[in-house]
C-alpha cells in the first residue's frame, strides 16, 4: 500500500495597513455614488513588498506560538511572492524579501504575478518543490496588492490593499492539501498593460455572466468530482470575488449555504485585496476551524484554482497567532480623498527624492535590510547603526554582530513639523528594544497625539524614500499589534 506524504499549510500570517478609506468619502470627492463599507489602504511609505514583509514575520511568529520553536530561514527552500502591484517591473521583489528574513541564498526566490490566483499557483509550485524536499523543508508563499485605480472608477471604490502569507511543509500542519484542480482560459476581466498606470477592466455584467460564474463554477465543480465529494460536506467555501454579492451568487450555483458555508471576504471592511484575498479569508477560516473539517479555497484569472483542504488536529494551535481581527481592530479612518490620492502618486511625488549611493546600499545591507548591528567585545554595549569604534569604552575593530529585536517601548520622542512628509507631522523616537539595543528612527502608522513615553511599538519594514530610482527601504516603528 502507497504512503502518500502529506503536504499543508503549517502557519498563517497576514497584514493590513492601518488606514480605512470610507466608499462614501470616493463618492462625494469624485461624484455619484458609491457602495457600502471601506476599504484599507496602505501609507505613504507602503507598498506591496513592505505589507509582504509583513504578512511573512507575522507568518513565522505565528508558527512560533503554534509550535514553540521558531522557524528558521535555513529551512526554507522556496520563497514565492506573488503580486501584480510589485513595486519592480524588472528586478525581483522576493530578492529582498529574501534578504530580509535571511533566508538561505541557495533556496528558489521567485516573483509571480499576472493573475489574480498567482497565491494559489505559488502554493502548487511549493508543494511540488516539497515533494523533492527533505522532511523538515519549508516553502513561504506571500501575496501582496496595492493596485492602482483610476480616481472616481469603480475599481476605485473597490481596491484595497493587504497582505497574506502561508507556510507550506510536510510536518506541524494546520490543514493538509488533499485535492488541486485547475483550468485556464483566455478571459479578459482585469487587466494592465505595459503603458497602463490603472487597473483596467470589462463590462461588468459580461465579465460576471461569461467569465467570473461560469470559470469559478466550473473549476470548484471539477474539484468536488476528483474528490468525490458533495457540497453539503464542505465546511467552508472560500473564493476570490471582486464583490460579495458575487460570492453569494456563485455559492447558490454550486449547492452551497451562502449563510452557513461562505467564508468572508471582508470586501466590506477592506475591499478587493487582489491575489491576497485568497489567503486572507484562509488565514481567518483557519483560525476557527476544527478539526477533520474540509474547506475548498479557490482563486480566479484567466481561468480559476482551487485547493481542497483538510484541518487537521493541530488547526487549535492557532489561537495564540494573530489573527485579522487585530488588524481590523486597528483601523484608522483617512477622511480627506485628496490626501490618498497623494499617498499614491497620483498627485505626484509623495515624498522628495533623495540622494543615494548604489555601492552604499549594497554595502550597508546588513544593517538596512536585515537590521544587523554591532556588539562591543570589551564592554557588551550595542551599536545601531554598526561603527568600528565603540563609543563606551573606545575599544575598534572589536565588535560582533548582533541581531536586534523588533519589539520595545518608546524612551524618548519629538514632533517635526518641518519635515517633507505627506502625513505631517514626523515623530522621530529613540527605541529602547527588547534583547538589548537601541534604535532612533520614524514612527508611522499613529498619530502624533497618541505618541507617548513608554508606548509599546515594534519595528515595521517601509519605503524610507525613492533615491537613485530606487526605492530606499528601513525599518520604522509603529505601534504593536496585538493579539485576539
Amino acid at each position: 500500500m502507497e504512503v502518500r506524504d502529506l503536504i499543508g499549510i503549517s502557519a498563517f500570517g497576514l497584514y493590513l495597513p492601518a488606514y480605512r478609506l470610507s466608499r462614501e468619502v470616493i463618492a462625494q470627492a469624485t461624484g455619484g455614488r458609491g457602495p457600502r463599507g471601506e476599504k484599507a489602504v496602505a501609507n505613504y511609505d507602503e507598498d506591496a513588498l513592505t505589507m509582504g514583509v509583513e504578512a511573512s514575520m507575522a507568518c513565522m511568529e505565528n508558527y512560533f506560538h503554534a509550535w514553540g520553536a521558531p522557524s528558521e530561514g535555513s529551512t526554507i527552500e522556496g520563497l514565492i511572492f506573488a503580486s501584480n502591484s510589485s513595486p519592480f517591473r524588472e528586478k525581483q521583489s522576493a530578492g529582498i524579501l529574501r534578504t530580509v528574513l535571511e533566508v538561505n541564498r541557495s533556496a528558489l526566490a521567485t516573483d509571480l504575478q499576472g493573475s489574480l490566483r498567482a497565491g494559489l499557483t505559488g502554493m502548487e509550485i511549493g508543494t511540488k518543490l516539497l515533494k523533492e524536499s527533505h522532511s523538515e523543508a519549508k516553502v513561504l508563499v506571500v501575496t501582496s496588492e496595492k493596485r492602482k485605480a483610476e480616481p472616481g472608477s469603480s475599481e476605485d471604490h473597490s481596491f484595497g490593499d493587504g497582505a497574506a502569507a502561508l507556510l507550506l511543509g510536510k510536518e506541524n500542519l494546520l490543514a493538509s492539501v488533499e485535492c488541486r484542480f485547475s483550468i485556464s482560459a483566455n478571459f479578459p476581466h482585469f487587466w494592465r498593460r505595459e503603458e497602463d498606470e490603472y487597473v483596467r477592466s470589462g463590462d461588468g455584467r459580461f465579465v460576471e455572466n461569461c467569465g467570473y460564474l461560469p470559470l469559478m463554477s466550473d473549476v470548484i465543480r471539477s474539484l468536488l468530482k476528483e474528490a468525490g465529494l458533495k457540497p453539503n460536506e464542505i465546511s467552508k467555501l472560500i473564493v476570490y470575488t471582486p464583490d460579495p454579492r458575487l460570492a453569494q451568487q456563485l455559492a447558490r450555483r454550486l449547492g452551497f449555504n451562502p449563510e452557513t458555508q461562505l467564508a468572508n471576504t471582508f470586501n466590506n471592511q477592506i475591499g478587493d485585496t487582489g491575489s491576497a484575498q485568497v489567503f486572507l479569508s484562509l488565514s481567518a477560516a483557519l483560525s476557527k476551524a476544527q478539526p477533520g473539517e474540509l474547506m475548498v479555497a479557490a482563486g480566479y484569472g484567466d481561468g480559476g484554482e482551487a485547493l481542497l483542504l483538510k484541518a487537521t488536529e493541530n488547526v487549535r494551535k492557532m489561537e495564540a497567532g494573530r489573527k485579522i481581527e487585530a488588524y481590523l481592530k486597528r483601523a484608522r479612518p483617512l477622511t480627506n480623498y485628496m490626501k490618498y490620492l497623494h499617498f499614491r502618486d497620483i498627485l505626484g511625488e509623495s515624498s522628495y527624492d533623495a540622494f543615494s549611493s548604489l555601492a552604499l546600499l549594497w554595502r550597508e545591507e546588513k544593517q538596512n535590510l536585515r537590521l544587523v548591528g554591532v556588539k562591543c567585545q570589551r564592554c557588551g554595549v550595542i551599536h545601531f547603526p554598526r561603527r568600528r569604534v565603540c563609543d563606551k569604552c573606545g575599544a575598534k575593530d572589536e565588535m560582533d554582530d548582533f541581531k536586534l529585536g523588533r519589539q520595545g517601548r518608546i524612551y524618548t520622542y519629538t514632533n517635526d513639523y518641518v519635515y517633507l512628509n505627506p502625513d505631517p507631522p514626523e515623530t522621530l523616537a529613540v527605541i529602547d528594544l527588547e534583547g538589548g539595543g537601541r534604535f532612533y528612527g520614524q514612527v508611522t502608522d499613529i498619530n502624533p497625539k497618541d505618541v507617548r513615553i513608554g508606548l509599546d511599538v515594534e519595528l515595521s519594514f517601509r519605503k524610507l524614500h525613492d533615491g537613485q530610482g530606487l526605492p530606499n527601504y528601513f525599518w520604522k516603528a509603529r505601534p504593536t499589534i496585538g493579539r485576539e
